[in-house]
């Protein structure tokens, strides 16, 4: 049996995916397993254990270009036509992931009407699922498994990156400094694409502050230009305790955070990685539920704002004016709750030093 999975992106919910897919691989154990997912996500698709290839397709690059998707579209109906697929599963549930689906010419599954997040694209589908609200999006995705294949999903979630860690733990980059990863560090990961997610960079600035007096080295990865000048900003006003990385790819940022004491993150994608491949860490939930997005890591503590606006699950916060403005949830979040939260984690304490 041959199965194309449908996930475009993003790099968390590419993750979220990835239970659902050691389901697959468990019910259908001499499956061949391939996933369709922009070029973005595609490294981070392939650590899975289960899935065989990924096949791309930039639909985000063509957004400009538009003009060319006719033809980026019948190259991909032949490519994957050419593979012969017996089953290909969208879990993406959005109208444009159920029409790339219908490009491969075989049955299409995917969410019922009111579990989609479009509901025009269950139009698409030969068989659905419908799956409550309400739950975890790792457990909506594993029930969409169980329902179209009456698939056993009793096990405990397992995100087949076992082989991956492995790996990554023997490995050595010549882009990573040694010196980098030859003294204990913690890793900030302060990006994000979500303008509500933010945490302050005084309260970055703070938490470098708090950290440092116990002597600990702050290490600031970066993906673009504005979160490589936020880095070298934190990285001034932190001081030697403070560094930032040299440009890095995703597989080469997990060598350096599993050699890492510890991750403080923005809810993000690069966090639930790191706490998927059970770095400690503290992740920090501003328009976000843990309950909903978060990984529930072995070692991931997750800290909520608590106030009455919050979750809102906005990409922009309504209750600010400017872009300049500080969303009030990111305030709630006090650097010396994440600081202590961090040092619980490492097993220091408040009061003592480096362990």
């Amino acid at each position: 049996m041959k199965i194309l999975v449908v996930r475009l992106s993003s790099l968390g919910d590419v993750l979220h995916l990835f239970p659902a897919v050691s389901d697959l691989r468990r019910h259908f154990p001499d499956a061949e397993i391939h996933w369709l997912v922009e070029p973005a996500f595609a490294e981070v698709a392939g650590w899975h254990s289960a899935v065989s290839k990924v096949i791309t397709v930039p639909l985000r690059a063509h957004k400009i270009t538009w003009w060319k998707i006719p033809a980026l579209l019948s190259k991909l109906r032949q490519q994957l036509h050419a593979e012969n697929y017996n089953i290909v599963l969208d879990a993406q549930g959005l109208l444009k992931s159920a029409l790339l689906a219908r490009l491969a010419g075989v049955a299409v599954f995917g969410f019922a009407a009111g579990s989609a997040r479009e509901s025009m694209a269950s139009w698409f589908y030969q068989k659905t699922a419908k799956v409550p609200n309400g739950l975890h999006v790792i457990e909506k995705n594993r029930q969409l498994v169980a329902t179209i294949f009456a698939a056993d999903i009793t096990q405990p979630a397992d995100f087949g990156l076992d082989k991956f860690r492995h790996r990554q733990l023997q490995a050595e980059y010549p882009s990573i400094p040694k010196n980098i990863t030859g003294q204990p560090y913690i890793v900030l990961l302060h990006g994000t694409t979500w303008n509500s997610k933010y945490w302050p960079e005084a309260s970055w600035v703070e938490l470098i502050r708090l950290l440092a007096q116990q002597g600990w080295h702050c290490l600031l990865p970066w993906g673009n230009k504005i979160e490589r000048e936020r880095a070298h900003r934190l990285q001034t006003a932190g001081g030697e305790n403070a560094l930032v990385l040299p440009k890095l790819s995703l597989t080469e940022l997990m060598v350096v955070l599993l050699k890492a004491r510890a991750f403080v993150s923005v809810e993000t994608g690069i966090g639930h990685l790191a706490a998927v491949l059970d770095v400690p860490g503290v992740m920090l939930h501003g328009p976000t539920d843990p309950g909903y997005s978060g990984i529930l890591g072995k070692a991931c503590q997750h800290i909520t704002s608590g106030i009455f606006c919050s979750p809102c699950f906005k990409r922009d916060c309504p209750r600010i004016k400017t872009p300049q403005e500080v969303p009030p949830c990111q305030l709630e979040i006090k650097p010396l709750q994440v600081y202590r939260q961090c040092l619980a984690l490492i097993g220091a304490t408040a009061e003592g030093s480096v362990a």
